[in-house]
């Protein structure tokens, strides 16, 4: 028994001795699945174990299909520092001379990194921790097809090629603001690139591999594999020949009037499309700072009275730095949406067709315009650049009477004004579908005085925006059923497909609107003539159009920090203006809207008395129209019977 017992002993202390061999097998094996399982989720966490195909982004095109932005593929070299030779010096040479860059670029790169992975090493040794090496750095941006071979043909340790997408602008440079700029990733910053993010950006896709115990892909199940999803393109309302047209006409006439700036803006009144937008401007070298006062400086003293603008006054900086413009023409200040102006003159015919759809004077209605000067009531001076002693109510809109305007709007109660101004949609954005559109200021109902109605009678005192105008213009434009209405103003070209859901909204009854575009064909009737007297060559104008100019001079705007204006001084910079002309055509079926804003005329033009709308934005819409027109091939029409038009005289 003993001999047994002893036997029995031995087995079972073998069979511990197995269980335990097999439990310690057991725990190393499961050990290692976890040592797996973690490496291929921490490898899979780092890209290794995934790829994939990289969604293009959807290409811009105008209302045509002709690309204005695309994607395309370029290289770019990054360095792991880890691999780099040491010493860098003649690598970083090399490099540099394979980029086609100065190697300052490259060894301020990556010097620093290198130096940063050396004092990491340091302190694993000393510390005993484990250092987190930097192994990726960039280098420049995308580099030529010849420099790619030549970084290739160096092969250069750590030195690699990463392929990336390239957002390229490939039409007119004055759509840049418009069209925006994407960052790094390829997500739209600005303008168009971030509005229609959405729709432009797309999905990546992914593939997702079974690896061995080293980590190496051995296949893709076919369930772990997602194909990318490309952008869709946004075809914007833009046309690419009307912006040549407007970019074309509005230089010349930038520099015939030695103007600091300029915008364009082209609509189809039918639609709301907005077809070319241009803004441009031009350094003044000899225009001077406005002189701001310290705002704490005492109040003694006599007031300064300026001077009109001449040998004695300098000609004053009037538009407002941005400095983004230089530095890329995609980040500059749109200003055709972004920035408000006095539209002047320009916007009597919207008070005019609104008294008379009200019944507050008829267009044969005589009104006294006392020779071309008159006091208000109140006290305050009104003039008249075009004199008489009495003119009709329709005359008074062809000569764009002050007198007349601020006479008859003075029937009419403030907040009946007020309410047409924000009726015809000015003092809100017209949600064209760009960021930063601005809203325009209509004075408060509670700062409402008789000098602001008098104010507003002849377009003072409010601030539009260039889609305000042309879609206030539009009511006038529009014909039949539509005569009357405002259209919704957008970006995106009609059935593209990306754009909300539209309303239209009636500010004056057919016949009016029809009525104040008959008028107004009187206005351009004069600048055919007077553009016939300057220029014999041009005598032939093949579109009868409508419109009407104005002539405001520039408001100064909020004093900066710590200034004030000087004492004496009104808010306005003295005998410098921001002319403008609206016209429409064909006057039987109109099919553009063409508004034109000059910044700031030379002294020369006003010298010669040529600084008005009709003098220097009114020739540039006169040839953008007659281009366009004929572009988009609309027939000119019949010529109108004797009689039809609203003259002019008395």
């Amino acid at each position: 028994m003993n001999a047994r017992r002893g036997t029995w002993s031995r087995v079972d202390r073998l069979a511990a001795a197995g269980a335990c061999l097999i439990t310690l097998v057991m725990v190393v094996v499961l050990a290692r699945v976890v040592q797996l399982q973690v490496a291929g989720r921490q490898s899979r966490e780092r890209g290794v174990l995934r790829a994939g195909e990289r969604a293009v982004r959807g290409a811009i095109l105008d209302r045509r299909g002709r690309l204005i932005a695309t994607t395309r593929f370029g290289y770019r070299v990054f360095v792991d520092p880890v691999r780099f030779p040491a010493p860098p010096d003649e690598a970083i040479v090399e490099l540099a001379a394979a980029m086609g860059v100065d190697p300052g670029l490259v060894g301020d790169r990556l010097i620093r990194r290198i130096v940063r992975n050396l004092d990491a090493d340091h302190a694993e040794s000393e510390r005993g921790q484990r250092a987190s090496l930097i192994r990726y750095v960039s280098i420049g941006g995308i580099l030529p097809g010849d420099r790619v071979r030549a970084v290739r043909s160096a092969s250069i340790p750590g030195v690699y090629l990463e392929r990336r997408p390239v957002r390229r602008r490939i039409q007119d440079p004055t759509l840049a603001s418009l069209v925006g700029k994407v960052d790094a990733d390829g997500r739209g910053l600005v303008g168009v690139e971030h509005e229609f993010e959405s729709a432009l950006r797309g999905a990546d896709g992914q593939a997702r591999f079974v690896v061995d115990a080293s980590g190496r892909p051995l296949w893709i199940p076919h369930e772990r594999w997602t194909a990318a999803h490309h952008g869709h393109a946004v075809t914007l309302s833009v046309d690419l020949e009307l912006q040549r047209i407007g970019r074309e006409e509005l230089s010349r006439g930038m520099e015939d009037a030695d103007a600091a700036g300029g915008r364009l803006m082209m609509v189809d009144p039918r639609t709301g499309e907005i077809l070319a937008m241009v803004d441009l401007v031009r350094t003044i070298p000899d225009a001077a700072p406005y002189p701001w006062e310290d705002a704490d400086a005492g109040k003694r003293g006599v007031p300064r009275v300026p001077e009109p603008l001449g040998p004695d006054r300098p000609r004053y900086r009037v538009l407002e730095a941005d400095p983004w413009r230089g530095r890329d023409p995609a980040l500059a200040r749109n200003r055709c949406i972004q920035d408000v102006y006095e539209p002047g003159s320009s916007f009597k015919p919207i008070v005019w067709s609104a008294i008379t759809a009200a019944g507050g004077a008829k267009p044969e209605e005589r009104i006294d315009t006392e020779g071309g000067r008159w006091r208000t009531p109140y006290g305050r001076m009104i003039r008249d650049v075009t004199r008489r002693d009495q003119m009709t109510w329709a005359q008074v809109l062809v000569n764009s009477s002050n007198i007349g305007m601020v006479k008859v709007t003075s029937r009419m109660s403030h907040e009946w004004l007020r309410e047409v101004v924000l009726r015809f949609g000015f003092g809100r954005a017209t949600g064209l579908g760009l960021g930063g559109e601005a809203a325009g200021l209509v004075t408060s109902s509670g700062d409402w005085s008789d000098y602001t109605q008098t104010s507003v009678a002849f377009g003072g005192e409010v601030a539009v925006t260039m889609p305000q105008v042309c879609r206030a213009f539009s009511a006038l434009a529009r014909t039949g059923d539509l005569a009357g209405t405002l259209p919704s103003m957008r970006i995106e070209a009609v059935g593209s497909g990306w754009g909300g859901q539209r309303i239209m909204h009636r500010v004056l009854p057919p016949d009016v609107a029809e009525l104040t575009r008959r008028t107004l064909v009187g206005v351009v009737d004069k600048l055919d003539q007077h553009l016939r007297r300057v220029d014999p060559g041009e005598s032939s104008w093949r579109y009868r159009l409508f419109g009407k100019s104005g002539t405001p001079e520039i408001p100064v705007g909020p004093a900066p920090p710590g200034k004030r204006r000087p004492r004496g001084w009104s808010g306005y910079f003295e005998g410098q203006y921001r002319p403008n002309f609206i016209a429409a055509g064909p006057v039987d079926d109109p099919r553009l809207v063409c508004l034109v804003v000059i910044d700031d005329p030379g002294p020369e033009m006003i010298r010669q008395r040529r600084h008005y709308g009709s003098g220097t934005a009114g020739p540039i819409v006169r040839r953008v129209m007659e281009r366009a027109l004929a572009y988009l091939g609309i027939d000119p029409g019949p010529a109108p019977e004797s009689g039809t038009l609203v003259r002019a005289d008395n």
